[in-house]
C-alpha cells in the first residue's frame, strides 16, 4: 500500500518551510517578546483548530507562556450530534458578537500576543478575536490556509479575512477544503489541517524557548512525568510548574 497521506504531508512540508521561514521567525520574536516583557501568548481556535492550542501548554516539552483561550463548547465536538454537537460549534465559529464576550473575561495587554488557528480563516468569531486583539494592541499571528481563505467570502461583519486583518500570516499551506488523498470519484479523504497546524504550534514552542534561553530570560520546561526512576525529582518540579502556571494565570 502507498501511504499518500503521508507523502502528501511531506510534500506539504516541503512547501510550507520554503514558503514560511519569515514568518515563524516574526512570530517566534512576537512571542518572546510578550514573555519577556512577563506577559503570555493567548491561544484560540474552534473545532479542530483548538487541537494545536491543546498542543502548547501543558505539554511535555512546552513551557509557561502559553494559555488557552479557546472556550470548552468550541474546543469539542466528539458528540457530533446531541448536546456539544458540530452544528453548535460551527453556528458559535459563525456568530458575530462572541469574540467580545470572551474578551470580557480576561485582562489583555498591548505587550500580549494572539495566535488564531483557522483553516478557513473566513468565520466571524476568529476573525473577530484578532481584530479585537489588534484594537487593544496586542500582536496578532494567523495560522490559515490562504489557499482556501482567498478562494472564499468572509462572514466577518467587516468583510475581511483572518489572513486580512492579523499582523503575521503563516501559511499552512493546505489545499483548499483540507482533504489530500484522493479516493477515486472526485472525493478526497485525509484532512491535512490539523498535522500542519500542530507542527506549527511545536515549532513556535520550540523555537520561543531556545530564543528566550539565548536573551538569558528562564523557562520553565513542563517534563515528562510518565517516569519510573526519579519520580520523586520530577513531580517536585511539576508541583513548581503548576504554582508557577497559578501566578501566571493570575495575570489574565
Amino acid at each position: 500500500m502507498e501511504p499518500r497521506f503521508i507523502q502528501g504531508i511531506q510534500d506539504l512540508l516541503d512547501t510550507f518551510v520554503s514558503r514560511n521561514c519569515l514568518q515563524l521567525q516574526q512570530a517566534v520574536t512576537c512571542c518572546a517578546d510578550s514573555i519577556e516583557a512577563g506577559r503570555g501568548i493567548h491561544l484560540f481556535g474552534a473545532g479542530h483548530s483548538a487541537l494545536p492550542c491543546m498542543e502548547a501548554f501543558p505539554r511535555i516539552g512546552s513551557f509557561i507562556g502559553f494559555h488557552q483561550l479557546t472556550e470548552p463548547s468550541l474546543g469539542f465536538n466528539g458528540f457530533v450530534t446531541g448536546k456539544g454537537g458540530q452544528r453548535q460549534m460551527s453556528f458559535l465559529e459563525q456568530t458575530s458578537g462572541f469574540a467580545e464576550v470572551i474578551f470580557e473575561n480576561y485582562r489583555f495587554s498591548s505587550d500580549d500576543t494572539l495566535i488564531v488557528f483557522s483553516h478557513s480563516g473566513i468565520n466571524a468569531l476568529p476573525v473577530e478575536m484578532a481584530e479585537m486583539a489588534h484594537s487593544l494592541g496586542m500582536q496578532t499571528i494567523a495560522v490559515v490556509s490562504l489557499a482556501h481563505a482567498k478562494s472564499q467570502s468572509s462572514k466577518a461583519p467587516s468583510g475581511k479575512r483572518l489572513d486580512e486583518v492579523a499582523s503575521y500570516v503563516i501559511d499552512t499551506c493546505v489545499p483548499a477544503h483540507d482533504a489530500i488523498v484522493d479516493i477515486g470519484d472526485g472525493e478526497k479523504s485525509g484532512g491535512a489541517s490539523t498535522v500542519m497546524s500542530m507542527i506549527v504550534m511545536n515549532t513556535i514552542v520550540s523555537e520561543t524557548a531556545a530564543l528566550l534561553k539565548k536573551r538569558d530570560v528562564p523557562v520553565m520546561v513542563y517534563p515528562s512525568h510518565n517516569v519510573s526512576q526519579h519520580v520523586d525529582e520530577v513531580l517536585e518540579r511539576e508541583k513548581s510548574i503548576f504554582d508557577a502556571y497559578k501566578t501566571f494565570r493570575a495575570k489574565f
